[in-house]
């Protein structure tokens, strides 16, 4: 928006002119007309709380919600004793841009951080509250959506967009009605990290019932709401504990067995290794890391347990790659 300074001035009557035919536009609801009378007093930097706001409601009006936004934002920085007015027709803004998620998040903030007046938070609350309502309504929508696609995909077969769906539908509140969900858990024909990222799921929106889950031929119980990330297991830490030996001479290689160890936890949880299976996959992690990196590899002990980890933490390694991409 430009702003002329220095010696330009606008003269009396014409501001006067301005001001009386601009309001008188906007009550008769020509809007455009009422931009191009107001917005030259804002500019001047003349403009009354009164032509600001026919100016703001002109531009609401017109759907032309990013100069609103800017000339609102302005007004709440530098006008203190009409804040509260503007920052009403903020939310206003966001509330017609269909941007629930920001007001929502900005109210939250303003009743927690402001001492505001009572009939202005009674009029933030009221929207607080059929924001809150739409945007759970459109998380719901899209959510639901989400799900479509996804339950596709599995009968499909088609194990990218189920990755994709599923990752998006993550980014979501969780659905109402999840039990289509869980019998994916318990189908032995779902890749392992599809049913991964759906306890993921499950577990950062607190699904506290017992759950079942059937991976790597192994049926289980979890309540998701109990279950932690694996990084901060005590199991996972002790196998990262004993590999600080190789931290300390080849932090190349560290990096690379704790990327191959993160990607076989992601792949199994939230089955983890037990004690008894430590030794077998450090030994494992440590042949894989000199074998990746061409290093002979000192006093290498040959088991059939070693290999059978090292086969199993390839294995991971190329379905985490070849469907997460990382």
């Amino acid at each position: 928006m430009e702003k002329y300074t220095g010696d330009i001035v606008m003269f009396p009557r014409w501001k006067t002119k301005l001001e009386r035919e601009g309001l008188e536009a906007v009550r008769e609801k020509k809007y455009q007309e009422a931009v191009e009378l107001l917005l030259p007093l804002v500019n001047y930097e003349v403009a009354s709380c009164e032509v600001m706001t026919g100016l703001l409601m002109s531009w609401i009006e017109l759907g032309q919600y990013n100069e609103a936004e800017e000339l609102c934002q302005d007004q709440m920085r530098s006008d203190q004793e009409h804040y509260y007015h503007y920052l009403h027709i903020y939310i206003t803004i966001l509330f017609q841009d269909n941007r629930y998620l920001e007001l929502v998040d900005l109210l939250d903030e303003i009743f927690e951080t402001e001492d505001i007046p009572h009939q202005s938070r009674t009029q933030l609350w009221q929207m607080y509250e059929v924001s809150s309502k739409l945007l759970q309504d459109s998380y719901q929508k899209e959510g639901e959506k989400l799900a479509q696609s996804f339950f596709t995909a599995i009968e499909n077969d088609d194990l990218h967009n189920q990755w994709r769906s599923i990752q998006q539908l993550t980014k979501q509140p969780i659905l109402n009605n999840i039990e289509a969900f869980e019998k994916v858990l318990i189908c032995d024909s779902v890749h392992p990290i599809i049913k991964t990222a759906i306890i993921h799921w499950f577990r950062d929106n607190r699904v506290d019932r017992k759950i079942h889950l059937l991976k790597f031929s192994k049926d289980i119980t979890v309540i998701p709401s109990q279950l932690h990330s694996f990084e901060s297991e005590y199991i996972i830490q002790q196998i990262q504990l004993r590999l600080g030996a190789v931290e300390q001479s080849n932090p190349t290689m560290y990096e690379m067995v704790i990327r191959l160890l993160n990607h076989y936890c992601y792949v199994r949880y939230p089955l983890y290794p037990s004690e008894n299976e430590l030794d077998y996959i450090v030994e494992a992690l440590k042949q894989l890391g000199h074998e990746y990196l061409q290093i002979p590899y000192p006093s290498k002990q040959d088991s059939v347990e070693v290999e059978k980890y090292k086969e199993e933490i390839e294995l991971c390694e190329q379905h985490y790659v070849l469907l997460v991409g990382e």
